[in-house]
């Protein structure tokens, strides 16, 4: 445990970011982006690498999504975008 209390005390600590719920807003197939609506009514960019566990043609605009928010250089941004279930 004294272990584990000087790791986090150092910051050694990996900390996981949140996941977040939302549903995808609208997609643009054919450069492979959407962009997913959050409860709060914001809007977070995704590319198709960002899926995790479906393919990006499977996406329509409605479906619930997870994702975590990343800042990344243009703005915050979903990454590991996926479908529950």
């Amino acid at each position: 445990k004294l272990d584990d209390l000087s790791r986090q005390m150092r910051g050694d600590v990996k900390t996981h970011s949140p996941t977040l719920s939302g549903e995808v807003a609208r997609l643009n197939a054919d450069d492979g982006y959407g962009f997913i609506v959050t409860p709060d009514g914001r809007e977070l960019y995704f590319a198709a690498e960002n899926l995790v566990n479906t393919a990006f043609d499977s996406l329509a605009p409605g479906t619930f999504v997870h994702f975590i928010e990343e800042v990344a250089a243009e703005g915050f941004q979903a990454k590991r975008v996926s479908v529950p279930g």
